[in-house]
């Protein structure tokens, strides 16, 4: 669900309630500064998608890794094993 913010609109009614057009405008600006950052729940699940795709990847990697490490040390060990 997107934020939807109509600054014309919020504009005429502060108008219509008496406020000068340069503090209705102020208003409206401050408004839509402080919700132009809003992060909304399908951009924070997309988000988190990313997260965790990039944390699997990581994970594949890491015991790729730990994989080929523990196969040099024993093999290191059978060889020094054989030359005892």
């Amino acid at each position: 669900m997107a934020l939807t913010f109509n600054s014309r609109e919020a504009v005429q009614k502060l108008l219509g309630r008496g406020l000068p057009e340069p503090a209705a405008d102020g208003i409206v600006e401050v408004v839509e500064e402080a919700t132009s950052e809003v992060v909304t729940r399908d951009i924070l699940r997309a988000e988190l998608q990313v997260v965790r795709t990039e944390m699997a990847e990581f994970r594949a990697e890491f015991y790729r890794a730990a994989l080929i490490q523990g196969g040099v040390i024993i093999g290191a060990v059978v060889a020094l094993v054989k030359l005892l």
